[in-house]
């Protein structure tokens, strides 16, 4: 149940890393970004499907 917590830390890093405000020339460039949320994507499916599966199933 801890990973449920992981996108809770890793979708406020994607964001913060790739805003140019806050990051200024150090921002995550475009192919690395597009991979990171892919990822932070992935995660959160699969924290879905661990939920969904404890909650519904016998």
């Amino acid at each position: 149940m801890l990973s449920l917590q992981l996108p809770l830390a890793v979708i406020p890093l994607v964001r913060f890393a790739s805003d140019a405000r806050l990051m200024g020339r150090w921002r995550v460039a475009r192919m690395p970004l597009a991979r990171a949320w892919a990822c932070a994507g992935v995660i959160v499916a699969l924290n879905g499907t661990i939920l969904w599966q404890a909650l519904f199933s016998g």
